[in-house]
């Protein structure tokens, strides 16, 4: 190939998500000399916010949290305080179905022992916990908490609010990555209860927020700052490496030489274009969820139950078309009109792949019936708006050490290539921007 026709930039970035907007934003800031190259048309990977007719929908995450320093400087920084909005008072509550009935959990150790949600058994379980032995090796969630609190405590509690982050299968899900607070305070303490009860007097709640037109303001606003340095419908179609040089070929006809070099893109689509065949082969086993996302539009004043709170998960004995419900307009007023309500259903995930493969009327009517039973609802469907991930949400399996000692011993071998994303240290939002930052400060 004709030497001129190769263009050199000292820093490439795969990816124009969040994880790749806040890196280039974080370099931009110390002058460094980067592109970012992103296969769509649009910015902002899993953050896609909609609007129609006066309801915001969010396609991918809901909130984020303001739960470090890097998150609040750089909200400051982008000017976007003003525009944040938090959740109501009702935030706090989130809801489960017993009996086939939305109940309320309880949202202390006390509370817990007051309800009827578990068993006298369960409950006896939960006291006794703290003379039990620490975990001398890491395991699944299912058999963490099977062991510590039991059985009933996992498939009433635990299962469902993980099926609402990860939809995935506690039973495959490593307990050291999955939840990992809760992992290091058994490790630190031997107990969770002796461990929580320790830390409610000094740590509060991070809180979570949103903006006020949803939260592509944070991804359009970090855009703004790198439009000239970031190249839209630019796909990386092959990455090679000649001595300590990268070469990556773009739209299958650029080439571009580059010093340093980081992956945000998730692991199936790096998997294809690295030339390494054996963190190649490891990237390819990372699982990600099919998750389905139906927006509904709903008349306040029919809905019956009372939905004043954050959203209800189901567990697999429910016997529901879904996994869980969001009550957006509850916790976020301003994402439909006055007197409607805005709801997000989600399906999907391990459990419920015979149902996401259905005919899109049939899964609509069985979700819309179980809906209705559930909330009382007697009103018209205001408004519809769906949208389908193939390729949802990463699983962090038993084998994830694995995925994190094959990219360890990656990087080592290829100085200055990063694989960083929401598939190895984190799922959320504030995972993302705060281990962009922490490569920043290594590039």
């Amino acid at each position: 190939m004709d030497k001129k026709s190769i263009k050199k930039v000292n820093t490439i970035i795969i990816g124009a998500g969040i994880s790749g907007l806040t890196l280039g934003y974080f370099l931009n800031k110390r002058e460094k000399d980067f592109l970012i190259f992103e296969s769509n048309s649009v910015v902002g990977g899993n953050i896609r916010t909609e609007s129609k007719e006066g309801f915001i929908f969010e396609n991918g995450p809901n909130t984020v949290l303001l739960n470090n320093a890097v998150i609040n400087n750089l909200i400051l920084e982008l000017g976007l305080k003003e525009d944040i909005i938090y959740p109501n008072k009702n935030n706090n509550k989130r809801f489960l179905i017993k009996d086939g009935k939305i109940i309320r959990i309880p949202q202390s150790i006390i509370h817990f022992l007051k309800s009827n949600i578990l068993s006298f058994h369960s409950k006896i379980l939960i006291i006794v916990e703290a003379f039990k032995k620490k975990s001398s090796k890491n395991v699944s969630v299912y058999d963490f908490f099977k062991r510590r609190f039991g059985k009933e405590f996992h498939d009433t509690l635990i299962e469902p609010f993980l099926t609402g982050v990860y939809a995935g299968d506690t039973k495959n899900m490593s307990m050291k990555h999955v939840l990992k607070k809760l992992w290091e305070i058994e490790q630190l303490n031997g107990s969770i209860v002796i461990g929580l009860m320790k830390q409610k007097s000094r740590n509060k709640i991070p809180k979570s927020f949103n903006f006020i037109n949803g939260l592509k303001k944070l991804t359009d606003s970090i855009y703004l700052n790198l439009k000239d340095k970031t190249i839209l419908e630019s796909r990386i179609t092959s990455i090679s490496k000649r001595n300590e040089v990268y070469e990556i070929c773009v739209n299958g006809k650029f080439i571009y030489q580059c010093k340093k070099i980081v992956s945000t893109i998730p692991a199936y689509a790096i998997a294809d274009i690295i030339f390494d065949n054996k963190i190649s082969s490891i990237l390819k086993n990372v699982y990600y969820c099919p998750i389905y996302v139906l927006h509904l539009g709903l008349e306040k004043h029919k809905i019956k139950s009372d939905i004043n709170g954050f959203g209800v998960l189901t567990k697999p004995s429910d016997n529901k078309s879904f996994l869980g419900i969001i009550f957006n307009s509850r916790i976020f007023p301003n994402v439909a009109p006055k007197d409607q309500d805005l709801i997000t259903v989600m399906v999907g995930g391990v459990r419920q792949s015979e149902l996401i493969n259905l005919e899109r009327g049939i899964l609509y009517e069985k979700i819309i019936k179980d809906i209705k039973e559930l909330i009382s609802y007697s009103g018209d469907i205001l408004i519809k708006h769906d949208f389908f991930w193939k390729k949802g949400i990463p699983q962090y399996t038993l084998n994830h050490d694995m995925l994190i000692r094959g990219i360890s011993d990656f990087q080592k071998n290829n100085k200055n290539f990063y694989l960083i994303g929401n598939y190895i240290k984190g799922i959320s939002v504030s995972d993302c921007i705060l281990n962009a930052h922490d490569i920043s400060l290594k590039l």
